[in-house]
């Protein structure tokens, strides 16, 4: 059932992002990942890549997992350097 929860919470960033893109430029599919990530129960992390592709983790059972996540949605959505800049709600400096 957990890893059932992993994959549900991989799927649902990924949906949100083809979802979103359709934008002419990555920065408002980015920013309205982050928008959806905001509004989510601890237990989440937020990754972009370099070249501005994001993914982003929550509901997982523990921190360590949401950033596993959000850093693997990021580079499946063809994110580069992916690395963590937000875990619940708080900025990460890099």
């Amino acid at each position: 059932m957990d890893m059932l929860k992993g994959n549900s919470l991989i799927f649902a960033a990924i949906a949100v992002a083809f979802g979103i893109s359709g934008c002419q430029s990555a920065d408002p599919g980015t920013y309205g990942l982050y928008k959806d990530y905001r509004l989510q129960s601890d237990n989440k992390a937020y990754a972009i890549g370099t070249n501005k592709i994001a993914g982003a983790a929550w509901g997982a059972r523990d921190i360590q997992e949401a950033q596993k996540l959000a850093i693997e949605t990021c580079v499946k959505l063809g994110g580069k350097n992916c690395n963590i800049v937000d875990i619940n709600g708080s900025s990460v400096a890099n």
